[in-house]
């Protein structure tokens, strides 16, 4: 054997000999030179080898396998170990085992991979399940190709090995017959022949399949490799039956052994990563290591069929073809221990099987060799859940009812819980089992409870299907229509709504089940729907002889003025309910008396009157909690009595019970729930100044559109806009546009708000034509009560698009009703909003005034995103004064600067920074670096500037000459950031147009 010179084999196995601060380099050999054979100059003609870790860098950009060489620094480093040992001519096998689907596979064909590309002659093969039952199939798989394409007498097949390439040669190969030691002579001879020109690597992956002959050919090979330029890399399954399995001991006991470990939570994520970045839709690491245990086969199967319910039919198949081969015991076992999961106790899975537990011990130990079981102490569970999945999914759906309906017998007379009995009862096929109906129903409403709507829409389905139509109770279908409402699932849950109305046939029942669908049509946003339901409920309790008198016809009622949509005489009825439910002590309030004083709260907002006795009714509404837990965060009636909250001013309240709300909904994995809390959250945090999160509320609640949320999906879209326009977003908001349009087309009072930010974005973008237009649409879609400043600006943003377009006396004119209307509701941001409005109308003096009262008000209801705009306000005209005032205004701004940096407000900040460079003060624009203050002397100039002065009339006013006034203005324009004189009036006093943006 000839060897690998020292400098070479540094190259190739990273040796310590190497210069520690040198990067590693590509080992290349030049070819062959004529008549250069091996042992010539103490060189080996390979072509070019790299380390492994630079070759696998190479190599796994594009491998299909990549994701599963995460976290394989210990097995990459043994290929890397093995591949340099054969290339210096000292051999050595390396073993790889584990279960099926742990990477092993993947290693072996990255080790293929680096080996090739390091100018290694690769042999391989793979053995089936069939394999035994051919002869040496390893030898044909590594010399077949060879022998078929070469002549006799020439190498590798001259010499001892001519009759080797005679018997591949042979369609019906003879040299089983040959003895061991003759065929033994032969593989050694032809493989030491290939390995004179280049190294070896022969690889066998599954190995524990080969046939008896492979196998002890490949125990003599092992024994001898070490001085070989080979290396032996076998793959092995654990869990399999061997023909040899004596002599498959041997081969691993003579390799180095490695065992592939499941990936860990960051592991699968990295492999997540790669199918979000190639377009596909995926559930978090989290749950797909809980599904897979970090198996890579499991992962990779689960992520290419892009959902997590059911197992993929690659899963199924390889998990029903290691069961086959375990024998029938083995998958009776098996299907049982997947159908209990968690409730697998031996003495379960015993009495299941018809088996005893000391019987169980071999299936049990062949199935968690296989890693399709674990065993534990007295119970067994499957590996993962997904391959439990697989198991059960290979079975006819009849065989699989049968095992689902004896695991619910089995624990249904151990006593076990209603949810544990239920879980396998939704798997089982209809049976007309009035026992199965209450089982299922009883788990079904736990569910609802406790906060799985998903879970409850199966079970209450299925209950509902266990008997025939015509004797299905209409309230279980009703139920069952509820739950997937509340889960998301739209359209299932309005059919189920219409098989339940078809079905009702008492009065009473029918006029329940019509309130029920209402009340969640309204979470839906379906108003007309809703109202529709409602009057249908109303008119079916009137046939059967209720009045208003009637508890039944008063909850409806009460409902009914939740969607604004009372039919004549109803309001009467209500005021007169309201006031007696009002006489009693609070400690008696009903759930329909909250309702009641919701809606009459609401009624006195909307014709924006008497806002304490508003707010009185609505803190009644909340019942200290009791509402929400009433409603639960699905209930149309509390955020009835958060919007009420909201247009009082009564952000504290009303932030805490929304908190709550949305903890209850996550609680629940209510998705209606969460949505509807998630925008009024988003709401009040706007409101009061949090920009940030309550941008990230609004986006929260829209998201879930898609899953059957649309009410207050349409103000939603209005907050998000907002919220966009206050952070400086202009683009995301203009984006949002043809959604707000959509949204306001909707109609009623709900849609104002839509349609106002519609307004509002064209008014930013210079549009005041069309945002005046939307402004008074707005007015429109609120109906007979439009007044309420509080619920929408109308008046004051109208007021501020007519000034722009050079119509003072109308947008005075306005702006004072406005200031009437306000002050008439009574809300400190709605009145301080209406203040900071009129400022702009009136002479200096009284504008202070106007504003100075404007920011106490916004201080007294913690709204410091509308103080922070009318101290900047009030900030531009004390800089037109004394020293005093300047100081006030440095103090103000300073404020103002500080809200707009926490919240990343760009434009209010570069608004405060300019006017703070004008006071003298240096500034920090938006990127962190200070901004130079203007000078005393550019102070005044820019001030006469802006005034309108030509630059001579400024040097004569201030004795200075017209060089020295160019030159302050030049260092003015550069420190405020502008680029000409008309320029000034808009960084020095601020531009009231351009405010307009700004709510």
């Amino acid at each position: 054997m000839a060897w690998v010179d020292p400098g070479t084999l540094k190259k190739i196995t990273g040796s310590p000999e190497q210069g520690q601060n040198e990067e590693p380099r590509r080992a290349v050999w030049a070819p062959t030179p004529p008549g250069w054979g091996p042992g010539e100059a103490g060189k080996w003609p390979f072509g070019p080898f790299s380390t492994v870790s630079g070759t696998a860098a190479a190599l796994t950009a594009d491998h299909s396998t990549v994701g599963d060489l995460v976290e394989r620094a210990a097995e990459l480093a043994a290929v890397q170990e093995t591949l340099g040992r054969a290339a210096a001519g000292a051999g050595r096998s390396l073993l790889l085992s584990g279960p099926a689907g742990i990477g092993k596979s993947a290693l072996v064909g990255h080790a293929r991979d680096v080996a090739r590309a390091a100018g290694f002659v690769v042999l391989s093969s793979t053995p089936t399940p069939v394999s035994p039952a051919l002869s040496h199939g390893v030898v044909r798989d590594w010399l077949g190709a060879r022998a078929r394409a070469g002549h006799p007498g020439i190498r590798p097949f001259d010499g001892p090995a001519a009759g080797l390439a005679e018997a591949l040669r042979d369609a019906a190969p003879t040299h089983h017959a040959w003895n061991l030691a003759s065929l033994d002579y032969a593989v050694t001879w032809a493989l030491e022949s290939i390995g004179d020109a280049q190294p070896l690597l022969l690889v066998v992956d599954d190995v524990q399949w080969a046939d008896r002959g492979s196998l002890q050919l490949l125990d003599l090979l092992s024994a001898r490799i070490a001085h070989m330029p080979a290396a032996l890399v076998l793959g092995a399954r654990t869990g399999e039956r061997s023909v040899a399995s004596a002599v498959l001991d041997r081969l691993a006991g003579r390799a180095a052994r490695l065992e592939p470990a499941p990936l860990s939570v960051e592991g699968v994520e990295q492999v997540r990563r790669r199918h979000t970045a190639a377009g596909r839709a995926t559930a978090s690491a989290d749950e797909l290591h809980r599904l897979t245990g970090g198996v890579p086969f499991l992962l990779h199967e689960l992520l290419r069929a892009g959902a997590t319910e059911g197992a993929p039919r690659g899963v199924v198949e390889s998990v029903r073809e290691r069961l086959d081969r375990l024998g029938t015991q083995a998958v009776e076992v098996a299907r049982t221990v997947a159908v209990l999961a968690d409730e697998a106790t031996l003495d379960s899975v015993a009495e299941l099987t018809g088996m005893t537990v000391a019987a169980l011990a071999g299936p049990l130990e062949l199935l968690a060799a296989a890693g399709i079981v674990e065993v534990g102490t007295w119970r067994a569970s499957p590996s993962h859940p997904l391959v439990a999945e697989a198991i059960l999914s290979a079975l006819p759906l009849q065989e699989r009812s049968a095992l689902h309906r004896a695991a619910a017998d089995h624990l249904a007379a151990e006593d076990r819980p209603a949810q544990v009995v239920a879980s396998h009862l939704v798997h089982t096929l209809p049976g007309e089992d009035p026992a199965v109906v209450e089982v299922l129903r009883a788990a079904g409403e736990e569910s609802l409870r406790t906060g799985a709507p998903d879970v409850a829409a199966r079970q209450l389905l299925r209950a509902a299907e266990e008997t025939r139509p015509e004797t299905t109770d209409p309230l279980l279908v009703a139920l069952a229509a509820s739950a997937h409402l509340q889960a998301g699932h739209r359209a299932e849950g309005l059919d189920l709504w219409a098989v339940a109305l078809d079905r009702a046939e008492e009065p009473l029942q029918l006029a329940t089940m019509l309130a029920d669908m209402g009340r969640v049509q309204m979470t839906m946003g379906e108003r007309a729907a809703a109202s529709s339901a409602y009057r249908r409920a109303v008119e079916v309790l009137s046939e059967a002889g209720h009045d208003a008198t009637s508890p039944h016809m008063r909850g409806v009622l009460v409902r009914m003025g939740l969607t604004s949509a009372m039919y004549e005489g109803a309001r009467d009825d209500l005021v007169s309910a309201v006031a007696a439910a009002y006489r009693q002590p609070p400690e008696e309030d009903t759930h329909d008396d909250r309702l009641l004083f919701a809606v009459a709260a609401a009624d006195l907002a909307l014709r924006s009157t008497h806002r304490d006795r508003s707010l009185e009714l609505a803190l009644r509404a909340l019942g200290d909690g009791s509402l929400l837990a009433e409603e639960t965060p699905e209930g149309y009636g509390f955020y009835v009595t958060s919007g009420v909250l909201s247009w009082c001013d009564a952000y504290d309240e009303n932030l805490r019970v929304l908190e709550q709300a949305v903890e209850e909904a996550r609680r629940r994995g209510s998705v209606l729930g969460f949505a509807a809390a998630s925008y009024c959250r988003g709401l009040v945090k706007m409101r009061t100044g949090r920009l940030r999160t309550a941008l990230a509320d609004f986006q929260a609640a829209l998201d879930l559109r898609t899953a059957g949320w649309t009410d207050f999906g349409t103000p939603a879209i209005a907050g998000a806009a907002f919220a966009h326009l206050a952070l400086g977003q202009q683009e995301e908001a203009l984006a949002l546009e043809p959604a707000l349009r959509d949204a306001a087309a909707r109609g009623g009072f709900v849609s104002a708000q839509p349609m106002v930010a519609a307004g509002l974005v064209r008014a930013t973008n210079g549009d005041h034509e069309r945002a005046l237009a939307d402004y008074a649409a707005a007015a429109d879609l609120m109906g007979a009560n439009p007044d309420n400043a509080s619920i929408v600006e109308w008046r004051e943003l109208s007021a501020r698009s007519l000034h722009a377009l050079g119509r003072p006396d109308e947008a005075a004119e306005l702006a004072e009703a406005a200031v009437e209307h306000a002050r008439a509701w009574g809300a400190p941001r709605a009145l301080g909003f209406a203040l900071r409005t009129r400022a702009r109308f009136t002479d200096r003096d009284e504008a202070i005034a106007l504003l100075r009262e404007a920011a106490a008000l916004f201080s007294e209801c913690d709204c410091v995103d509308y103080r922070a705009r009318a101290w900047v306000d009030l900030a531009t005209l004390l800089l037109q004064g004394g020293e005093a005032e300047r100081e006030e205004a440095v103090s103000v701004l300073r404020g103002a600067a500080d809200h707009a940096r926490r919240e990343s407000a760009e434009p209010l900040l570069h608004r405060t920074g300019r006017l703070l460079v004008r006071a003298g003060v240096a500034a920090t624009d938006p990127t962190g670096r200070p901004a130079p203050a203007l000078t005393a002397g550019e102070r005044r100039v820019t001030e006469l500037a802006a005034g309108g002065a030509t630059n001579r009339e400024i040097a004569q006013k201030l004795f200075v000459t017209v060089k020295a006034v160019e030159w302050h203005l030049s260092n003015a324009y550069r420190k405020l950031g502008i680029a000409s004189r008309r320029d000034l009036p808009t960084a020095i006093y601020g531009d009231p147009a351009s405010s307009s943006s700004e709510m």
